[in-house]
């Protein structure tokens, strides 16, 4: 098929480029002028890139009549900018530009990148029919294009599929987030200064991820809502245990040396069921088997 994929630069949507590349299809991919493509290097000559800083983007990738879109671009995902409701909403005019090309195109499967977020505060294991009650910008405005994506799929009869992720980690995620910097700082013998890590968090491989966008093509005929994440969840405190194990690191991490944040979940895990059951889909790679080979890569 013909798919044109939002977000193809970052680190979950080169992934998934990757993975859809590998599996024969034609790739159309965003990239902006300014756009690295270092996590793109092994399949960058085997994409059509498209200029998004390009005025008439939206008429080129009609011509192009792609088959299905897959929506992973995202702008304002670090702690502070999913506070910004001016960075959040902005991401509603690239998501209305989607759907007008959709139109034009008779497109035939829509996919779309969610998040935990839109539930709000989580304090325990979740499936699709908790209450949405989201309490950031960066939530709100995910369930807001949920929302635009539902009502344009019910007046064309739109096969859709929205994935609410929960935390993902992998290689090529950026150096900042918790376990790039975790392994980062243990390699190096420094102690980590953490809260006390007694949170659980479900965390799913972007391999993993990627393996389940091709399972998601393989049945156009289903739509709707679906978590997606390892079906799983480990106490950080012993995340950071493993990822020690891992590097030999023999100084101990400072647990308990920074406060919880004001509202801290103690337990974010999301009920995968309902996907793994209707696109047969399971994770095939433990977080500890993650977690080893991202240190044995990483330099």
């Amino acid at each position: 098929m013909k798919i044109f994929v939002t977000g193809g630069t970052g680190f979950i949507g080169s992934h998934l480029v990757r993975a859809l590349v590998a599996d024969g299809h034609e790739v159309l991919a965003f990239r902006r002028e300014k756009s690295s493509l270092a996590r793109c290097e092994d399949f960058s000559g085997r994409v059509i890139w498209m200029n998004q800083d390009a005025p008439d983007w939206t008429r080129r990738i009609i011509a192009e009549k792609p088959s299905v879109i897959i929506h992973a671009a995202w702008a304002g995902v670090t702690a502070a900018e999913r506070a910004d409701w001016k960075i959040q909403a902005a991401n509603l005019t690239l998501f209305a530009d989607l759907l007008h090309i959709a139109g034009n195109v008779g497109l035939a499967q829509f996919i779309a990148l969610g998040s935990q977020a839109e539930y709000g505060f989580i304090n325990g294991r979740v499936d699709e029919t908790h209450p949405c009650r989201p309490d950031t910008a960066y939530g709100v405005t995910k369930l807001a294009a949920l929302a635009l994506l539902e009502g344009f799929a019910r007046q064309k009869t739109m096969p859709y599929v929205w994935l609410r992720l929960f935390s993902v980690y992998g290689p090529g995620e950026g150096e900042a987030w918790f376990i790039p910097n975790l392994i980062r700082q243990m390699k190096l013998g420094q102690s980590p200064q953490l809260s006390g890590c007694e949170q659980r968090y479900d965390y799913l491989h972007v391999h993993d991820l990627a393996a389940a966008l091709p399972a998601v093509l393989r049945h156009p005929e289903v739509s709707g809502v679906f978590n997606l994440g390892s079906n799983a969840s480990l106490s950080l405190k012993q995340v950071v245990q493993l990822v020690k194990e891992y590097t030999g690191c023999r100084v101990e991490p400072a647990f308990g040396a920074l406060p919880y944040r004001i509202g801290q979940s103690m337990h974010m895990e999301g009920d995968s069921t309902r996907f793994n059951q209707a696109f047969g889909f399971q994770p095939q790679i433990s977080l500890a088997d993650g977690l080893r080979q991202l240190v044995e890569e990483t330099k």
